[in-house]
């Protein structure tokens, strides 16, 4: 029978490439790290591991065994989510993952909450993307993640990870007082080809659906800016130095000189939980969700 905590650690070396990162990630010693690999190896009889370059890489026989632990793995967490179900109780920490602007609007006043109601379930939150928070909890690091998706960005969910829908909002087109634009008056984002944008980077969300939205308009956007934070995004439409879009969870105030519309078509961003498959009933992942919901 093959020990489900050697399993874990292959794992985690496979996912992370190197001995040393995968003892950091499972609070082990390089060594430790590598002696657990070596009784696996002597279980299965089979080489499981190669060097290649500075870190390892996983043989056939590996991948093989790794693909297999994913389901024992999430066997067993069912398992303990199941028995921990039963007697209900909501206690131990929880690590989520959530994207900066929901982090400042919805994880307050959740938490302040949840600690008055599960005084034993400890939260700890980190400032994730869902293109980082996704595969981190998909590996085990996370226990649930706060995500977005926007329209024209369909996002991938790695294997057993489900999703919870919170709420969609609009996308909004930040223009600068110069824009003769009537108030409440949906924008043809084909107006302002020649205009110059803020966006974010273009490998992030919001970045790739800025330029989904002007290429659907039928143009390439100018990008004068490239920036990922929406203060300073506002900054910059309020000097007249760009539009931009943004979503409207952003907004906690509207700067002076800057005019926010909806877009033609109503383009949208969707919030939701992610969550592994096998921790669906753990109670306290469960009075999390309820408590964001």
């Amino acid at each position: 029978m093959l020990d489900p905590r050697r399993l874990r650690v292959l794992k985690e070396v496979a996912a992370r490439g190197t001995m040393a990162a995968a003892g950091e990630a499972l609070c082990l010693t390089p060594p430790a790290v590598s002696q657990q690999i070596a009784a696996l190896e002597r279980e299965t009889g089979m080489a499981l591991l190669v060097r290649h370059g500075r870190g390892v890489r996983l043989t056939d026989a590996g991948r093989v065994l790794v693909g297999h632990t994913e389901l024992v793995l999430a066997g067993l967490e069912a398992a303990e989510a199941d028995l921990l179900a039963r007697c209900g109780q909501v206690t131990g920490t929880l690590a989520v993952g959530v994207f900066p602007t929901a982090a400042r609007a919805l994880m307050p006043g959740t938490l302040r909450r949840l600690r008055a109601a599960y005084p034993a379930l400890r939260v700890v939150c980190r400032q994730m993307e869902p293109h980082l928070s996704l595969p981190a909890l998909a590996n085990g690091d996370l226990d649930l993640a706060i995500a977005h998706e926007y329209d024209l960005v369909p996002v991938t969910l790695p294997p057993r990870i489900e999703r919870r829908a919170l709420f969609r909002e609009p996308m909004l087109l930040a223009l600068s007082d110069a824009e003769a634009v009537e108030a409440g008056a949906e924008v043809d984002v084909a107006c302002l080809k020649g205009a110059r944008w803020a966006m974010g980077e273009p490998d992030s969300a919001c970045g790739r659906f800025a330029r989904s939205l002007c290429r659907a308009a039928g143009f390439e956007p100018v990008v004068d800016h490239l920036v990922d934070d929406f203060t300073v995004t506002l900054a910059l439409v309020a000097s007249c130095l760009a539009v931009a879009v943004l979503p409207e969870l952003a907004i906690t105030e509207t700067p002076p000189g800057v005019r926010l519309r909806p877009i033609r078509g109503r383009p949208l961003r969707s919030v939701f939980i992610a969550i592994r498959a096998s921790s669906a009933r753990h109670p306290a992942v469960r009075a999390l969700i309820e408590g964001l919901s």
